[in-house]
C-alpha cells in the first residue's frame, strides 16, 4: 500500500505523522477521529488532568522515539501537531 498526501515525500511523512498523534489522542480521551480539531485545548477542551497527560506522555515517547513533550507550553492540539511533528524532523 502506498499513502501520498502533499506535494512530496516529506508532507506524506508529516500526514501520517499526524494521524499516529491523532489515534493516540482519540484513544488516550476515548474520542472518535473525527471530534479532533487542532484548536482543541488539552486541558480546557478535552479535560486532561495528570493521569490522560501522563498515559499522553509515554504514548508519545513510545511511538515517537524518547520524544518527551512539554505539556506547559502545548496545550492546543495544533502546538502539539507542530511540536511532534518539528522535534521529528530536527
Amino acid at each position: 500500500m502506498c499513502i501520498k498526501v502533499g506535494d512530496d515525500e516529506l508532507d506524506s511523512v508529516k500526514a501520517l505523522m499526524t494521524m499516529s498523534l491523532n489515534a493516540l489522542i482519540a484513544d488516550v480521551f476515548d474520542l472518535d477521529l473525527e471530534d479532533l480539531k487542532p484548536e482543541l485545548s488539552l486541558t480546557r477542551d478535552l479535560g486532561m488532568d495528570e493521569a490522560k497527560q501522563h498515559e499522553l506522555a509515554e504514548l508519545i515517547d513510545e511511538y515517537f522515539d524518547g520524544l518527551w513533550i512539554d505539556f506547559s507550553l502545548n496545550d492546543s492540539l495544533a502546538m502539539l501537531f507542530q511540536t511532534v511533528v518539528e522535534s521529528e524532523f530536527e
